[in-house]
């Protein structure tokens, strides 16, 4: 029986779909992956994931949807061979956090908008807003699928579609890459708070949807 999670994953390969980010998301994700490991740590990285292809020869720098979740998944899968779930998870979200600040630098008129939505009263409110601008963002750019939800004392950003375990399995979290996008977020939007993020449902171990928890308590 195949478990939920690996369920459109499954679907997808029989019937020959693929699914994408913008090429510039992924170039974005090889840069950030490049400023922390180096270029010859990258290069490393792409021979070990098959990806030979991208070796000195980044996506386009637009946002036509050609970076493939294979792409994304095997650029993961060889960051854990290579240094371990601990190192990896470390890398992975370091690269999240460098892949939302470079897209800040990228997307100037998305994050104006997004300024411009936040201008509320409570911190809460801004980050309530700033969540759900970013889910439609990424649901109407990529082929990856998110929503928003929220308990007393969490939000929830929940994954649908999830290009980091795309065909992976693990006893673990794998979305680590999102928990790093997630944290520079938060980062920006609340500047000299930090806030508890945590995977606590993955595709990759068979949960329906990944689901990343952010404690709505900053941290003291």
């Amino acid at each position: 029986m195949e478990e939920e999670g690996n369920l459109e994953f499954e679907r997808a390969q029989r019937e020959g779909k693929t699914y994408y980010y913008p090429n510039k998301w992924g170039r974005g994700i090889l840069t950030s992956t490049e400023e922390i490991m180096g270029t010859k740590g990258l290069q490393a990285l792409l021979n070990m994931g098959g990806l030979q292809k991208y070796i000195d020869n980044h996506p386009p720098d637009n946002m036509k949807k050609d970076f493939s979740f294979e792409d994304v998944s095997g650029l993961q899968r060889a960051t854990w061979e290579m240094y371990g779930p601990r190192g990896a998870r470390v890398f992975a979200v370091r690269a999240g956090e460098a892949t939302f600040r470079n897209s800040l630098a990228q997307f100037k008129s998305v994050a104006a908008a997004a300024q411009v939505a936040m201008k509320v009263g409570t911190l809460e409110a801004k980050i309530k807003l700033g969540l759900e601008f970013f889910a439609k963002f990424f649901n109407s750019v990529s082929d990856q699928v998110v929503g928003i939800s929220e308990d007393e004392k969490h939000w929830m950003w929940i994954i649908k579609r999830c290009p980091m375990c795309w065909g992976r399995k693990s006893d673990d979290a794998l979305c680590y890459l999102a928990v790093g996008v997630l944290q520079g977020a938060f980062d920006w939007v609340a500047p000299g708070k930090k806030f508890r993020i945590m995977p606590t449902e993955c595709i990759g171990k068979g949960d329906k949807h990944g689901v990343i928890k952010i404690e709505r308590e900053p941290v003291e």
